[in-house]
């Protein structure tokens, strides 16, 4: 994967690369399907990512100082690419949800939408789109790319049969190492989530092979380095905690031998066992709350709502998203949780953001009573938050006994008024849909 690849691949959902976007661009002026004004500006804005990543991506084959250090010989510019990266995000047609049927768009739509898609995280709908592509696109490594990515989404979504025909021998062999692993980390958790545990182990072993040698290769950028070391803790860390629930101990150490025999003499296996060991300890703390009485939170300010509370609510599924006004990843996260307020609420969901008094907004200090009313009069009328809100009115004693560290965080609770799922982080939104209506249906 090219420096540049890696860069485009930070903002998208998915793990690949934006699908070759100048291989699969077209010639000539056609009719296109999306004439509304707000995707000819966002057309506008995905012409300039294009030329911007061409223009990289030659600099990189034929500077080898830019190539060796893209930061340091372009960061103004790199900047500027990040900058059009989060525009690009911010001007996403509101319209996209709606489209469901992709049949005889054109490449240029299709490139437009699977844009949107990816920077929107709307990865539901971007097998339609390749599958579209496949039928478009003439070159071999665009053709892999597209199946390679067919697969990993599919797996995203749980289809691990989808996934199995689209991923090919040819197609694995033309992957790089790192797109490998990361397939066979997804083929991991889905079929564990399937309760297949022995395909699972070999799945993730497999990972374990291509990440290390995507490691070892002496032209990897040592940022890519370090994310990769992050990686052998996700893909072992959930099979090493089962485990660990079942007391066999016995077992885990043999998954850790395995994995370290599959690891280059080069690696520090103590840099690995730490990456499993932490993950291990994230995956508790998402689980230990699991099937326990949820906590009644403080008193909290209301916007959107009377005073809320669990005992009022019993009788519902709630969905607390755990969240500040400064937090990025939380504000890409309201698009799936308004979605899911609009979709479920008649079926007994009930969402409610908490939050607390941060003494600042958009940069600057504030105090709490002018805290409030920007929450009140921008924040929540721009984000077109359509679920009540609570700020707590002292301290953050609510996130304490919630464990929230990081965020977002998304706790769901069954009707009994228990705990059934924690997620920590802008991620996994298929995963936390599908518990919504598992938890719903009961």
């Amino acid at each position: 994967m090219t420096t540049i690849r890696q860069w485009t691949s930070r903002i998208a959902l998915l793990t690949f690369s934006l699908l070759l976007m100048n291989a699969c661009s077209s010639n000539g002026q056609e009719s296109t399907a999306l004439d509304t004004p707000e995707w000819t500006q966002f057309r506008t804005l995905a012409l300039q990512y294009d030329s911007t990543v061409s223009a990289f991506e030659k600099r990189e084959k034929e500077d080898p100082a830019f190539a060796a250090d893209p930061m340091g010989t372009a960061g103004a510019e790199i900047q500027q690419f990040y900058a059009l990266m989060q525009k690009i995000g911010e001007n996403i047609p509101p319209t996209l949800g709606d489209i469901k049927d992709v049949s005889g768009m054109n490449m240029n739509d299709l490139r437009m939408l699977k844009l949107a898609a990816m920077m929107g995280e709307k990865v539901e709908i971007i097998p339609a789109i390749d599958k579209e592509l496949l039928e478009l696109v003439q070159d071999p490594d665009s053709i892999n790319s597209l199946k390679l990515e067919i697969a990993q989404v599919s797996l995203m979504n749980g289809d691990i049969e989808e996934a199995r025909r689209f991923s090919t021998d040819d197609v694995l062999a033309s992957a790089e190492p790192l797109n490998r692993a990361m397939l066979y980390g997804s083929f991991s958790t889905a079929l564990l989530d399937a309760k297949n545990t022995d395909d699972a182990r070999s799945y993730a072993l497999k990972a374990v092979k291509e990440y290390g040698i995507a490691m070892n290769d002496p032209n990897a950028d040592p940022r890519q380095a370090q994310a990769i070391m992050g990686r052998f803790g996700m893909v072992i860390a959930p099979l090493m905690y089962d485990l660990k629930e079942a007391g066999d101990a016995a077992g885990m150490d043999a998954l850790l031998a395995d994995t370290r025999a599959l690891l280059p003499e080069s690696m520090q296996w103590s840099d690995v066992q730490a990456s499993i060991n932490g993950a291990v300890a994230e995956i508790e703390k998402e689980r230990a709350p699991l099937n326990k009485p949820a906590t009644e939170w403080a008193e909290h300010e209301w916007i959107g709502s009377e005073a809320l509370s669990l005992k009022s609510l019993k009788g519902k599924v709630i969905l607390i998203d755990f969240f500040a006004t400064w937090c990025k990843p939380c504000i890409r996260a309201f698009d799936h949780i308004r979605e899911w307020d609009k979709n479920y609420k008649e079926d007994g969901l009930v969402v409610v953001g908490l939050t607390t008094y941060q003494s600042r907004y958009e940069g600057q200090s504030v105090e709490p009573a002018e805290e409030m009313k920007k929450l009140k009069d921008d924040f929540v009328k721009k984000h077109d938050i359509t679920w009540a809100v609570g700020v707590e009115k002292s301290g953050r004693q609510t996130m304490t006994n919630y464990g929230v560290s990081g965020i977002p965080q998304i706790v769901l609770i069954d009707r009994e008024g228990k705990v059934q799922y924690v997620k920590v982080g802008a991620a996994d939104y298929d995963k936390t849909e599908k518990k919504i209506q598992q938890l719903l249906a009961e």
